[in-house]
């Protein structure tokens, strides 16, 4: 489905891009621009840049980029129509759909539809006689009848297809049940079930829709590993989702409990914690963590105390961290879950943990401390040296108060901890400063780019190409000289090339060219190279024009097949500072 362009401009104008994107990324307004952390990838120095000019986002870090469709494409896991629905409903906006057929969409509906059915039919088997073992081990477990009925907790029958036969009767075709993935194939051509003999788990989106199920082995010799889960679908991606956050974000206290599994979460809610929510893997993803962010500012950090609890911990607090979110993590001693240790100490102690619960800084230092005996000077001295290499990692006033408690408990200098801090923050500044240089200077040499691959081949044409078609975009009224003086087959570069195709198309059909109207035509990639072309420093005003068309015709003259056309050391260190000036 297309959309004129009169419809995305009105769309676009209702929905600016700097306020959309705010909702998602902390953004400080930078001149005519704003930067925060790229949602989109880990880093610690904002390079995601929103440019209200051209209603467009780059990051200069990810080369994640495009428009405000784009961006809600990206983050929400949308496809362009659903992204510009989502955008239309948000301004209040009507599509008018004339004799619409979308097999994606009808697909999508179809999946939600059978999830629903499939939610009931395993309720109902639960409750059925021969759901009995199932519903002794949920018993077991120490939930409630009322508990089950509130999370919808089911059971998949004993046999090869009793769901595909059920969703069968109910008319839904074989494409339709592997779609939503609750069968697959068998060597037959028919549709086995793809969870069999299993306590289930419906995990359900924000809307209260039932999007995918988890299933649990509950009895010895069921095959398949302990857990059977839904893979990707049309509706459902586990790195976007939180079991029970549907329930969560009505919680009023401002913090969420992750738990590590659903057990977890049901008992925590069942003593009354209902604002516990599990990731649906080992570690929280950005995705997660953005959403967790939307509804809350802080999250306690429940895992399993095994290393592979541990080891989850580390990898999802940076990862919450940049989505603004104060993490503080849970110790359990005693007990080797939340489930067990309300079981045997009760909700009133548990919530007691939680309140005194460390931050993230205090649990990274005391998981430093227990590899340590710093009873003795030995330990004590490697603590001392691992520990200032990780206060190396904090700011400045963070360095301050942690040196000063460790120094107090050690009976040590505060200002030797802070010296070696400080060694190893600078270290660490110039490590990441010499690989950002060195990634600098090969995009500017044009390694490794994937959307313009000739441009490392012919750098000085591609940098006039680019140049020229950032003038053009801003300086739309020199398009009508450019069709008369440059020929597009006189670019040296293909994607340019058919860049400045579009431009002249756009132009040619009396509409003014924008990121929404290219971005129809091109990949996401090459969109958001697009956007960083658009949004380069390297022309100064109209008056370039001449000089860059010169210069792409002289390039393109001189240029054969195989001829590769080198910067100068002094060039190619112009083009790493002029990166940096773009980035900062």
């Amino acid at each position: 489905m297309s959309f004129s362009s009169e419809f995305l401009n009105e769309l676009k104008e209702k929905n600016n891009i700097t306020d959309v994107i705010g909702g998602y990324v902390n953004l400080k307004r930078n001149g005519r621009t704003s930067k925060g952390l790229c949602p989109f990838h880990s880093e610690k120095t904002p390079s995601f840049t929103v440019f209200e000019d051209t209603s467009s986002f780059y990051c200069f870090g990810c080369q994640a980029g495009g428009d405000v469709i784009g961006f809600i494409r990206k983050i929400e896991n949308l496809d362009y129509v659903e992204a510009v629905k989502f955008l239309a409903n948000r301004a209040g906006m009507t599509i008018v759909e004339e004799g619409r057929n979308d097999g994606l969409s009808q697909m999508r509906l179809k999946i939600r539809e059978q999830n629903r059915e499939a939610a009931r039919f395993f309720h109902r088997a639960l409750y059925a006689p021969q759901g009995r073992q199932a519903l002794d081990y949920f018993h077991s477990r120490g939930l409630s009848d009322a508990t089950i009925r509130h999370f919808g907790l089911g059971w998949s029958p004993d046999g090869w297809d009793a769901l595909a036969k059920h969703l069968h009767g109910l008319g839904y075709k074989q494409e339709e049940i592997l779609a939503a993935d609750l069968g697959f194939r068998s060597r037959s051509g028919g549709v086995i079930d793809r969870f069999r003999n299993r306590v289930m788990f419906p995990i359900i989106d924000l809307q209260g829709n039932v999007i995918a199920f988890g299933g649990r082995v509950f009895t010895e010799g069921t095959k398949g590993g302990k857990y059977v889960n839904t893979a990707d679908t049309l509706i459902y991606k586990k790195t976007n989702h939180l079991f029970a956050m549907n329930f969560a974000k009505n919680d009023k206290p401002d913090e969420l409990i992750l738990c590590e599994g659903y057990m977890d979460v049901i008992a925590l809610h069942q003593a009354g914690f209902t604002n516990a929510v599990a990731a649906l893997g080992t570690a929280v993803t950005p995705e997660q963590a953005r959403q967790m962010s939307r509804y809350v500012g802080r999250v306690v950090l429940s895992q399993d105390g095994d290393e592979a609890g541990q080891r989850s911990i580390a990898r999802s607090i940076p990862i919450m961290k940049q989505s603004g979110l104060n993490v503080r993590v849970l110790r359990i001693t005693g007990a080797k879950d939340p489930d067990e240790f309300i079981k045997k100490f009760g909700a009133e102690r548990f919530k007691r943990l939680v309140d005194n619960c460390a931050n993230d800084i205090e649990y990274a230092i005391a998981r430093i401390e227990d590899k340590y005996d710093t009873a003795t000077d030995d330990g004590r001295l490697h603590f001392l040296r691992e520990v200032c290499d990780f206060l190396g990692t904090l700011d400045t006033l963070e360095r301050e108060v942690y040196a000063a408690r460790i120094a107090d408990k050690l009976k040590t200098d505060k200002s030797a901890i802070l010296s070696q801090a400080e060694t190893a923050a600078r270290r660490r500044n110039y490590s990441e400063k010499k690989q950002q240089f060195r990634e600098m200077a090969q995009a500017s040499a044009g390694l490794g780019d994937k959307v313009n691959p000739q441009r490392s081949t012919f750098l000085r044409g591609a940098a006039a190409e680019d140049a020229l078609l950032e003038l053009l975009f801003h300086h739309q009224d020199y398009l009508k000289k450019a069709s008369e003086t440059l020929r597009p087959e006189q670019f040296v570069t293909d994607f340019n090339r058919r860049v400045y195709e579009q431009f002249l198309a756009i132009w040619q059909d009396g509409q003014e060219v924008t990121v929404s109207l290219l971005a129809q035509q091109f990949s996401e990639s090459e969109t958001a190279e697009i956007v960083r072309v658009i949004n380069g420093d390297d022309v100064k005003g109209i008056a370039d024009f001449d000089s860059l068309v010169n210069r792409i015709q002289e390039e393109s003259a001189r240029t054969r097949p195989g001829d590769v056309v080198n910067l100068s050391n002094e060039e190619l260190r112009q083009q790493v500072a002029l990166l940096r000036q773009r980035k900062s």
